[in-house]
């Protein structure tokens, strides 16, 4: 999965520490056998300056979705935490890919959701 947040001015190093790789997010989403890791990438944005895109990767969507099945709750107050902290101003979704190994996607390793 992919997104994208704009972040609160002055908060980068927070949300770095939630979001990073031994941050709360990851440590999450390694509870699940389906997820292959996270990456953190700081982007200067069009409007005000910075971004923050989140990269997860999974295995499946099948896994992804039987992750966010089992942890709902877990997510749920993930997302409470995340919002009550105030670091996020916006969070958008720009996609999901998945690795798999057939030829579908011609050797790229990723396919669309």
């Amino acid at each position: 999965m992919l997104r994208e947040f704009a972040v609160v001015d002055g908060r980068e190093r927070d949300f770095e520490k939630v979001f990073g790789w031994d941050g709360i997010w990851s440590e999450l989403l390694r509870q699940s056998p389906g997820y292959i890791g996270s990456a953190l990438r700081m982007e200067l944005g069009f409007d005000s300056g910075r971004c923050y895109k989140v990269f997860d990767f999974w295995r499946a969507h099948e896994e992804f979705e039987g992750f966010r099945r089992d942890r709902q709750q877990e997510i749920e107050r993930f997302n409470l935490l995340l919002a009550a902290e105030g670091l996020v101003k916006r969070e958008t979704v720009l996609g999901s890919f998945y690795q798999d190994d057939s030829d579908w996607d011609e050797g790229t390793g990723l396919v669309s959701a």
